[in-house]
């Protein structure tokens, strides 16, 4: 048996009051995900990515930097980064996964989307919070530069892919968070600092949300509807 709730995604997300499950279900996860955060692995990134970026903090020198991604390939491969971080980009390829997943009745591909968004949207809610609190100034003259939420999306999402599939798909992915950082110092909207430490929190909450043993098998499906999109869960 299929329930069917419908997201209609042009004027925002309506969730149908007809299944009592699902209110509990996301939660659940997502309070699991940051149950599992503490571990010794994690403590070990997290050491090793706050060392990076109070080192780039003592010697950053965010005009410098531009100056020298200012030429060659490096502003063409920033641009490339910095599409590949934005929200526009990262939250459809999330949903895009976990719908294409579902529709093909692939429980992998579903299982790598769900883990794609809920990784997003702990980090997109961890930086908010964090740029808020800490209101660093960019070294553009804007606000909220601390840390970067560009470069933290594009590591959640290398770090649930190479968790979960490793290899070119892995790599891939992982370069891609690369280049993202550099495309936010490159057009000067983060410090060296910012983006070590979006790259730390994003890798870590994304190889969280994609341990090994988290579930057999995702029982909510994204399917494509007439109306948007249809969250649809198996019983």
């Amino acid at each position: 048996m299929i329930m069917v709730l419908v997201l209609t995604l042009t004027s925002g997300l309506l969730v149908s009051p007809t299944c009592a499950d699902f209110p509990a279900d996301l939660p659940a996860d997502l309070g699991h995900d940051l149950a599992a955060w503490p571990t010794t692995e994690n403590a070990w990134w997290l050491v090793g990515g706050a060392g990076l970026a109070l080192t780039a903090y003592h010697i950053e020198d965010a005009e410098g930097v531009a100056r020298a991604l200012a030429s060659g390939p490096w502003p063409t491969l920033a641009d490339v980064g910095n599409t590949w971080g934005d929200a526009r980009f990262q939250i459809p390829l999330a949903l895009g996964t976990w719908a294409a997943g579902s529709w093909w009745d692939d429980g992998e591909v579903a299982d790598t989307g769900y883990d794609l968004s809920r990784g997003l949207l702990m980090t997109y809610a961890t930086t908010s919070l964090m740029k808020v609190v800490i209101d660093r100034e960019r070294p553009n003259g804007g606000g909220h530069s601390f840390p970067s939420g560009h470069t933290a999306a594009a590591f959640t999402t290398a770090g649930v892919l190479m968790r979960r599939h490793g290899g070119w798909l892995g790599a891939t992915s992982l370069v891609l968070a690369g280049l993202t950082g550099m495309g936010r110092m490159e057009d000067v909207k983060h410090w060296g600092s910012d983006v070590a430490a979006g790259a730390t929190i994003g890798w870590i909450i994304g190889r969280t949300a994609a341990r090994p043993g988290r579930h057999d098998k995702n029982a909510w499906l994204l399917l494509p509807t007439a109306g948007g999109l249809a969250l649809a869960h198996k019983f």
